[in-house]
């Protein structure tokens, strides 16, 4: 993969640069980078200030002109963070341990959407004890004690 070169860039502003580059939104770019997304909008102000840009297309047309990002190469390389593809997705990694999140309401399906990993994995790990405290619960009891977590 190609490196990226910065002028005084931390490998993670690079990398923030990339993902803003390939059109993410602030949400998408925290969850890529395991930030909060407070985080994020900082350090992409920071970058728009140091640059003098006014709005994140004018700062990705910077970064192309100077040769931060690549020239020819499309989305442009993000370094050591995981593609975004591969970003993780609170809500399908509870689907997948068995939570049956979708009997949720939208408002508490849209807090765990914003579940770090490790997060994630307590709320399976704390379901999962639940249902071996109270072995044979059907899905709608899960769904309760999920409410109460």
């Amino acid at each position: 993969m190609t490196s990226l070169r910065g002028p005084g860039l931390s490998s993670r502003g690079v990398v923030l640069l990339a993902l803003v580059a390939q059109g993410h939104t602030t949400d998408r770019v925290a969850r890529a980078l395991r930030l909060s997304r407070h985080t994020v909008g900082e350090e992409i102000s920071v970058l728009l200030d140091r640059f003098n840009c006014k709005n994140r297309a004018e700062l990705v047309a910077y970064c192309y002109v100077h040769r931060i990002l690549p020239i020819g190469i499309w989305p442009p390389p993000c370094g050591p963070a995981k593609e975004v593809d591969d970003v993780f997705d609170p809500l399908t990694a509870l689907r997948e341990a068995g939570l049956p999140v979708d009997q949720l309401s939208a408002a508490q399906r849209d807090v765990l959407a914003r579940l770090t990993e490790e997060e994630a994995a307590v709320v399976v790990s704390v379901q999962h004890r639940l249902v071996e405290a109270d072995a044979g619960a059907d899905a709608e009891v899960w769904a309760h004690d999920l409410k109460l977590l």
